[in-house]
C-alpha cells in the first residue's frame, strides 16, 4: 500500500512541473499517463493544444471541454497528429479526406445538437505551423474535423496506458 502512495506522490509532483499528464478525462486518447516531450511533430504523434478562444468557448458551452488552465479557460485538448503542414485535404459529402483516409464529419453531436464547423475551406493544404489533430481512438471525437487545422503546444509520449489502443 505504501508504494501506491509513493507513486501517486511522484505523479502529483511531476504533474505540477508540467511534464506528466494523467489522461482520465478525455476518451480521444487511451486513458493513461503521458509525458511532455520535445521534438519535430510527425504523423501519428500524440499532441496537446489549447484551442482558439472561439472554439474553446463553444466546446466549454457544449460540455465537450472542461474548464482548465489554457488562456481561454479550457483544458488542453489531447489528440493524434494526422495531418502535417503541406498535406492536402478535401471536405466533401460529409467526410474529411486526408492522406488517403476518410474521416466522417457528423452533422449532430451525441445529444442531437447541430455541430458547428470553424473552418470553411473545403479544399486546401495544411498551412505551416498547423496540424490536423484527430482521434482514431474515439469515433465521435470533437476534433479537427470540426475546427480545421490548429497549432500545437507540445508533443506527448505515452508512458503507461490503462487501456489498449484500439
Amino acid at each position: 500500500m505504501k508504494w501506491i502512495f509513493i507513486v501517486l506522490l511522484v505523479l502529483v509532483v511531476l504533474n505540477f512541473t508540467h511534464r506528466i499528464y494523467l489522461n482520465i478525462f478525455t476518451h480521444s486518447l487511451p486513458y493513461g499517463i503521458y509525458m511532455r516531450i520535445n521534438g519535430v511533430p510527425q504523423r501519428d504523434d500524440f499532441a496537446a493544444t489549447c484551442l482558439t478562444p472561439e472554439i474553446a468557448q463553444y466546446g466549454v458551452n457544449r460540455g465537450y471541454l472542461a474548464q482548465g488552465n489554457c488562456d481561454t479557460g479550457s483544458v488542453l485538448v489531447l489528440k493524434r497528429i494526422k495531418g502535417l503542414p503541406g498535406d492536402h485535404f478535401v471536405v466533401r459529402d460529409g467526410f474529411l479526406e486526408l492522406n488517403g483516409y476518410n474521416y466522417l464529419i457528423m452533422s449532430q453531436d451525441s445529444v442531437g445538437r447541430k455541430l458547428g464547423l470553424f473552418y470553411h475551406q473545403n479544399v486546401g493544404l495544411v498551412a505551416l505551423g498547423k496540424y490536423f489533430l484527430l482521434s482514431d481512438f474515439a469515433k465521435n471525437s470533437w476534433d479537427s474535423r470540426y475546427w480545421g487545422p490548429v497549432g500545437i503546444q507540445f508533443l506527448l509520449k505515452p508512458l503507461w496506458l490503462f487501456e489498449k489502443y484500439k
